[in-house]
């Protein structure tokens, strides 16, 4: 009697980040989630105390055919929008980008802006990875927390969203000769010892 095993790939979810600004660090992350989304992550590592918080996000995507299908959810956003090559946020006279999404902040209230964040962008019908942000053009504007400058100037800093993390070679010690790296060197003698038990069984 032959044993069958069936061996499957699934890839898993992978995370991506860097850090921007000089004056005003800020760390933002991608992050696949299992159920086809990414989840974009800000924070302000304010040290200096600097006193500013998050105002708004703009940031390219890189397939403008699915943009219709594109929605954006998370704690305090106030506004989001999806637009190709529209999209600004307040007050800015820049170039527009893809997607865009504006903090909610009521300092006279005492609520300032966030310090950090997550959000969640996804399709309505696709899974969406890091190859989809990776590499675009965002532009981040940082606005102040305190209530007598809110009204005061804040801060932009633009770069590129971080891309896929290299992929690790293959072991140079495999002998399977695959690009499984020695993958199949660990599997074989299960198969073998299954296939014994079967057989005895038999």
């Amino acid at each position: 009697m032959s044993a069958h095993i069936e061996v499957r790939f699934t890839p898993s979810p992978e995370s991506a980040e860097a850090s921007f600004g000089r004056d005003v660090p800020v760390r933002l992350a991608l992050h696949e989630t299992a159920d086809g989304a990414i989840t974009i992550d800000i924070r302000i590592d304010d040290e200096a105390g600097h006193g500013l918080g998050l105002g708004a996000l703009v940031f390219d995507f890189a397939d403008h055919e699915i943009l219709g299908g594109l929605h954006m959810d998370g704690p305090r956003l106030r506004g989001r929008n999806v637009s190709s090559g529209r999209v600004r946020a307040a007050g800015d006279d820049a170039r527009g980008y893809d997607c865009g999404v504006r903090f909610e902040r009521d300092t006279r209230h005492g609520m300032p802006a966030p310090r950090a964040t997550a959000l969640q962008l996804a399709h309505d019908s696709l899974c969406l990875t890091i190859d989809d942000l990776a590499g675009r053009d965002f532009a981040l504007h940082l606005v102040p927390t305190a209530a007598n400058r809110a009204s005061g100037h804040g801060l932009v800093i633009e770069g590129r969203l971080p891309g896929r993390p290299a992929r690790q070679t293959r072991d140079a010690g495999a002998t399977d000769g695959s690009v499984f790296g020695g993958v199949f060197e660990q599997i074989l003698p299960l198969m073998g010892r299954r296939a014994a038990q079967m057989g005895d069984a038999a």
